[in-house]
């Protein structure tokens, strides 16, 4: 026997209610530790912006094959505040979540600039934006990621 179409329809508004309810979620209406997929993106509270392209991250692999020994703070290149209307920023996550970040090293640092840093409540680094040193130039770098001594992982990225 077929159910009455009260009892449906029940079943539609409660549907249409989670779906909102997660459209809600994913727009920003959640925890600071939510990525948002369209510029800008947001990383652990931390606005990233871009300009008018797209923004998205590199993550760290889970090899630890020929790292360096860990240091005892991060090595991260100067700061910029830099935004020539180029290409979006190359930004890096090496964490997981936004409550446990890393010591991090960028190498060669003397090649970019760090233009934003998310990071955790102890001041480790959780996700960062890189930019060339040089306006108008791509370079490679290799980001390597500690959890104190202990080496976490590492990427290599080219940051337009």
């Amino acid at each position: 026997m077929a159910q009455p179409p009260r009892r449906r329809r029940g079943r539609t508004t409660l549907s249409a209610v989670c779906l909102a309810l997660v459209a809600a979620g994913a727009a920003g209406c959640s925890g600071p530790d939510i990525r948002s997929g369209a510029p800008p993106l947001k990383l652990c509270g931390i606005t990233f912006w871009s300009g008018a392209e797209g923004i998205g991250t590199v993550s760290l692999s889970r090899s630890t094959r020929d790292m360096p020994a860990a240091p005892a703070a991060s090595r991260l290149p100067a700061r910029t505040a830099r935004h020539d209307g180029g290409p979006p920023p190359r930004v890096v996550s090496v964490s997981a979540d936004c409550s446990h970040g890393r010591t991090v090293v960028v190498s060669p640092a003397s090649s970019v600039r760090v233009r934003t840093v998310a990071k955790d409540a102890t001041g480790h680094v959780v996700a960062f934006s890189l930019v060339p040193a040089k306006p108008g130039t791509s370079v490679e770098v290799h980001v390597y990621a500690y959890d104190g001594m202990r080496p976490t992982g590492q990427a290599a990225t080219a940051v337009p």
